[in-house]
């Protein structure tokens, strides 16, 4: 193979590896809330925002972040999709959308965020209105009058698919054990008892009802994006109070090499979550 052709195979090998590890997060903002600028047009009002989602990509092997869309619903205005953000000089991201409400183009400019940051960040959104002449590079662009303003908690709204289901008996009734694929934060206003971020696992005990639990990962919390949970092991111990169960959780990091958690008794974790006597 001549240096040509191991240079190309080198690159397309980093690319496939890159497409591979890349995952799609969603965010939408808890607490979010809008404010008008300094252009009013009659019928049109940004306040009193109903949501704002952001979609993103992440690569487990580079810190930047790539902003795909962020979608703004009003109650009085009709909704804002922005796609196609670039990442500033200063840091933020930003975007141009053109010919919306009565606008030729406006500039939607998302503050610099860190998305993996390990617990809920501040998100701040302005859209204002462009003030250049010519319209063939957009990314040129020459910010106007502010439009609007959004600001909220970004919170991981991503779908997180069941992996693996363990059954057991725990006091006489069936317990369900869904372990999720993606390790999570549980959000600011959930009512939870104990370890807050990790392994997700949602349990359905008859007769006690339905649980998300959170289990400690071996990794740091700034890297959960690159850990992926693929089973759970169950053991079966006698012990002194008759039979017990430990289990483990499977899981892979970036570049597929597997990895189990430490042990752990399911009683303990049943104890605190379902204040039971198990």
């Amino acid at each position: 193979m001549n240096i040509i052709a191991r240079s190309l195979s080198i690159t397309l090998m980093t690319l496939a590896s890159t497409a591979t590890y890349a995952k799609t997060f969603k965010y939408d903002l808890l607490g979010v809330h809008s404010s008008n600028g300094a252009i009013h047009y009659p019928g049109l009002d940004f306040s009193q925002i109903k949501s704002a989602v952001l979609t993103i990509n992440k690569d487990p092997l580079s810190p930047d972040v790539q902003i795909n869309s962020a979608e703004l619903t009003f109650p009085n205005a009709a909704k804002l999709l922005a796609t196609g953000f670039k990442k500033t000089e200063f840091g933020s991201y930003r975007a141009i959308v053109n010919d919306v409400w009565i606008y030729r183009q406006v500039i939607v400019e998302i503050q610099d965020t860190d998305f993996n940051y390990a617990h809920p960040t501040p998100v701040s959104i302005s859209v204002s209105i462009s003030e250049k002449s010519v319209f063939i590079q957009p990314e040129d662009d020459s910010k106007g009058q502010p439009l609007l303003h959004v600001e909220g908690i970004a919170r991981d709204i991503t779908s997180n698919k069941v992996v693996d289901t363990e059954s057991v008996i725990a006091e006489g009734k069936r317990l369900n054990l869904s372990l999720k694929e993606n390790l999570s934060f549980a959000s600011p206003e959930a009512n939870i008892t104990g370890t807050r971020e990790g392994f997700v696992l949602d349990t359905l005990w008859m007769g006690k009802g339905q649980k998300t639990l959170y289990l400690p990962a071996p990794v740091p919390q700034g890297e959960f994006d690159r850990y992926t949970a693929i089973g759970l092991v169950m053991e079966t111990v006698n012990g002194p109070e008759g039979q017990e169960y430990f289990f483990s959780v499977k899981f892979t990091d970036s570049m597929g090499g597997e990895q189990l958690t430490p042990s752990l008794p399911l009683k303990h974790l049943l104890d605190t979550a379902y204040n039971s006597g198990f």
